[in-house]
């Protein structure tokens, strides 16, 4: 999947890294993350709007709010969408 963890699709100046869904949680998700500038490491991304969940993740990007799994510090707004990165 692609993981905007800068801007969102669109915008002028992103970051988009490849992630991976490794579990389901209560409607959120563990992401597991490989940016280039870091080791690989798991975050939560909990949907942020109620009618746009998972489920959207089909046919469009959603926005998310991502915590780190360890500690549950807030990341801020990302966006994620299934597909390749760039």
């Amino acid at each position: 999947m692609r993981v905007w963890v800068h801007g969102m699709p669109g915008a002028d100046e992103t970051e988009v890294v490849p992630g991976t869904i490794t579990e389901l949680r209560d409607g959120a998700a563990v992401l597991y993350l490989r940016e280039p500038a870091r080791e690989p490491r798991s975050v939560l991304a909990v949907p942020r709007d109620r009618g746009w969940g998972l489920h959207a993740l089909w046919f469009s990007y959603i926005a998310v709010d991502a915590f780190e799994l360890e500690g549950g510090a807030e990341l801020g707004e990302w966006h994620i969408r299934l597909g390749s990165p760039p």
